[in-house]
This record gives structure tokens, sequence and C-alpha cells, in this order.
């Protein structure tokens, strides 16, 4: 029988065989189109030449052979990385981004573990139906080690394709275990600076409830369903419980509408959650049509992750603060419509 031999490297060390199999088998063969339990029962699949258990850890080193025919697609056309600015995906960015879109001029931060970078309005996180690529797919390409057979860099958290700002990538899969963490942990505070209509006068904390999954047609946008919890409330706090704080820093006018400039914190971390309830609280964000904001032509809204905090010692060597400076449009539109704005977006 004729199998195809793989190395196992730094980042697949310590995961678990089936695991590691299964993302290589999905890349290369096809989702779901193989057993992994069976091929390892029937040694289809052999570590370091002999039969393995699927609970087993892989090591760094390990040689792991997966016969031929299990593998549909030919060996030329696997693990084929083009970091060429000229790639098919870069081109594609520069086309959504601008001519301008560079990945290094968008890095605000990178080490072996983690990249930041400033992400551009206009360019979705994952790939979308509407979107011909994706951040992930470029910095996937970019950063892909050719050494590794299960792990891939992605995104650590998501915006929404035309929110800008302060986005994480992992770059290694400790990046990725220990980031995750401190994100399900609170231990990473992320800030965001946004235009919404309205006068907001004082600071706010919102605590609702809100679900997923509504769409008012085929072809319409998806938003979420907010719902109020009542102050004081008994209940421990659910799944679905967003929590925003807000905090104007400056006011002024746009087409004879009052509007503010606002800071927001998010403890939890939900779809839409700042768009949703923003709105839901008397304040949509300007141009979101989707939460009931008024229309900007050529743009959606301005929604600016501008900061992301993390814990002093942690083991990633993040710093303690990591600031993406407003994309030069929404700074155009603070000199413009602000009429008292003194530039400190961050108090």
């Amino acid at each position: 029988m004729e199998f195809v031999e793989f190395t196992a490297g730094e980042n697949d060390s310590g995961r678990r065989l089936d695991r590691v199999l299964r993302i290589m088998l999905r890349d290369m063969a096809g989702e779901g189109s193989v057993n992994v339990f069976s091929a390892l029962r029937k040694r289809l699949v052999l570590v370091n030449g002999g039969k393995a258990e699927a609970s087993a850890k892989v090591k760094c080193g390990d040689s792991i052979k997966i016969a031929s025919f299990l593998l549909k697609k030919p060996v030329a056309e696997r693990n084929v990385s083009s970091k060429s600015p000229e790639s098919k995906v870069f081109a594609n960015a520069r086309h959504e981004c601008g001519s301008n879109f560079s990945l290094d001029a968008a890095t605000i931060f990178r080490n072996d573990s983690v990249l930041l970078i400033n992400k551009p309005y206009g360019i979705s996180v994952q790939p979308s139906f509407s979107s011909d690529t994706s951040l992930s797919q470029i910095v996937a390409e970019e950063f892909k080690e050719d050494g590794s057979l299960s792990f891939t860099p992605a995104p650590l958290h998501r915006l929404d394709r035309f929110t800008t700002g302060a986005l994480a990538f992992s770059l290694s899969i400790d990046g990725a275990r220990v980031f995750s963490k401190m994100l399900q942990s609170g231990l990473v505070k992320k800030t965001y600076v946004a235009i919404v209509q309205g006068l907001m006068q004082e600071e706010f904390e919102w605590t609702d409830s809100i679900d997923d999954g509504i769409s008012a047609g085929a072809s319409s946008f998806h938003t979420v369903r907010v719902s109020r919890i009542s102050p004081g409330s008994n209940l421990q706090p659910s799944p679905s419980t967003a929590v925003t704080k807000a905090l104007p820093l400056a006011h002024g006018s746009w087409n004879g509408k009052e509007v503010t400039l606002a800071r927001f914190e998010i403890p939890t971390g939900k779809k839409h959650q700042i768009r949703a309830q923003a709105s839901f609280h008397g304040f949509p964000l300007l141009g979101d049509k989707a939460y009931g904001g008024a229309v900007i032509i050529g743009r959606e809204f301005y929604l600016h992750a501008m900061q992301i905090e993390f814990p002093s010692g942690n083991t990633l060597a993040l710093p303690k603060k990591i600031q993406a400076p407003l994309p030069k449009e929404f700074s155009n539109f603070l000199n413009s419509a602000l009429i008292n704005w003194n530039g400190q977006l961050i108090i």
C-alpha cells in the first residue's frame, strides 16, 4: 500500500492525534470524507511507522503516514502557500479596501504568538458570500507555517465588515489557547468609539438580553433582538446577557441631526452588541440602517475598535495596551461634524 508521509511541527505538538488528522483530512480529502477512527484501526494511518491510538498526543517531529487513496487531492495541490503580495488573495484585498491596502501597514503589533492589525473598513474578517476575500484568508496565506499539519493562523475575535480597528489573530497554537482563555475569563478589555445619533449627555451601563437569529427575508440583512433585563433582577447572568458601558465624549450635528461621539466598553462580547444595544436605548449608530440609523451616502456607520488592554505579565508578552489609530474618514467626519471635540478618545 502506498503512503504519503508528513512531519508534525511545533504547533502540532501536544494535540490529540484524531484532532490533527481531522484537520489534515478536512483540508486534503474534504470535510467528513474519512472516518479517522476507522483509518487508525485499519492501519491506514501510521505514526512513526506503527499503529497509534486516536487519543495519543502528537509530538513535534513525529512521522505521520496516510494511505494515499484517502487523499483525494493531488499532493501538488496541497499546502500551497504564496506569500507574494501579488497573489490572488492580496489582489482581491486591494480591490476591496483600496489600492493602498497593505497587511504590513495595517499591522500594529506582532510577536511569535499574536498579530494585531488595524482592520480597514469594508472587508470581512471571515469569508462571506458578499466578499471575494477576507482578512482570515489574507493572514492565513501570509503566516501559514509549512511545518504545521493542523494549525492555521486565525482571527481570535470578530469585527463586523464595516467596523474598523484593533483585530487579533493567532500565529501559534499557544497564542490561540492563551488569548482565547483570557477572553473567556474577561481579562481582555476592548474599547470602541462610535458616532451615534442623539444627544447622549451622561454615562450609561446597559444590561440587556441579546438573542441571535432575526432576518427579514432571504435578501435582507441579519440583525439581533434586544430585550430588557429588569434593574435589580436576582437572576444570574445567562449566555444571552450583554453589558455595554457608554460614555459621551463630544457633541455636534450632521444634516440637522444631533450626534454624539461616544466611547463604548463591552465586558461581554455578543454579535452586533454595541450596534443593537445603542439603538435599543435610543442612540442608533449614525448610518446603521439595520438598527434604525439615518442613511449616510457611501458609508454604513462609524464604529472603531480603538484599544485592547491585556493583563500585566501575560504569558504571550502582550503589552498592557494596544491602540489602533482612527481611519482618515472617521477623523474627517469628526472634524466636520463635532463642534467641541478636543481630540481625546480614550479617557
